[in-house]
């Protein structure tokens, strides 16, 4: 479905289970995502769950101009507003963990799911050649140069599958959203100092190879009521790399009882 936001961005967004009743699963992509990127995870969940492409990604339209995390948290907002979908659990993943913290520290959740996190925007340099390369040689270029470099998961190297499904996603993308999407990561603020402010059951997800797990000491520190997960073996994609192991991980923390 497209929805027309009253800031004039079209999202693109698909609802799985509609009839199911309690709380709204919203899964939030990556960079260079799309609903795709959670092809593996959102047929797993019992809930009713809403996927979607951010603004500058996938289907959603992509306006030229810059697009901060505060725009994207707005997005979200107003499209469960139109939804009627009230204290949502957010699952947000790299950029969408940015996404995620920001709707969670001025709107009401029920859960808060966090994989492969920043709380903070991320050194500009490989970003701004990242950026260059997509304008200069496409999204698939873009793909190439990363796994050349050694800035994808080396999961890849022994299944083929996994870069089939990154490439996918890239290729969903467009350089102009791609440019605006990196401009506002790279303005994002230090949400560290905000972490306090979000008091609901949070599960911290990383693969052990991911770059980013070093922010897994922030977050265990700040949140009040935070669970870690290591996931042995992994790097920042485990969305496409081991989706058993985070679908077990999400299985345990959404519907356990004990």
């Amino acid at each position: 479905m497209l929805r027309t936001l009253s800031n004039g961005i079209r999202l693109y967004y698909e609802i799985k289970n509609p009839e199911n009743v309690g709380s709204t699963i919203v899964l939030i992509h990556h960079l260079a995502g799309s609903v795709n990127s959670w092809k593996y995870v959102s047929p797993a969940l019992k809930s009713r769950t809403v996927v979607y492409d951010l603004r500058g990604h996938g289907r959603s339209s992509s306006p030229v101009s810059t697009y901060y995390i505060e725009d994207h948290a707005n997005d979200l907002r107003e499209l469960l507003e139109e939804e009627n979908i009230k204290d949502p659990i957010l699952v947000g993943h790299s950029l969408g963990s940015l996404i995620a913290l920001e709707y969670s520290t001025k709107n009401n959740i029920d859960k808060l799911v966090l994989i492969g996190a920043l709380y903070k925007a991320p050194k500009p340099d490989l970003y701004e050649k990242y950026v260059r390369i997509a304008l200069n040689f496409g999204m698939r270029g873009l793909a190439e140069y990363r796994r050349s470099i050694n800035q994808f998961p080396r999961t890849i190297e022994r299944d083929e599958r996994i870069w089939r499904d990154i490439l996918g996603v890239y290729m969903e993308n467009n350089p102009i959203g791609y440019k605006y999407s990196v401009e506002g990561l790279l303005k994002a603020r230090d949400y560290s100092r905000d972490l306090d402010r979000i008091d609901v059951p949070t599960l911290i997800i990383y693969g052990s190879e991911d770059e980013y797990v070093q922010n897994a000491t922030i977050f265990s520190k700040g949140l009040k009521k935070s669970k870690l997960s290591i996931i042995e073996g992994f790097g920042h994609f485990i969305n496409f790399e081991a989706p058993e192991l985070l679908n077990n991980e999400l299985h345990n923390f959404l519907y356990s009882t004990t």
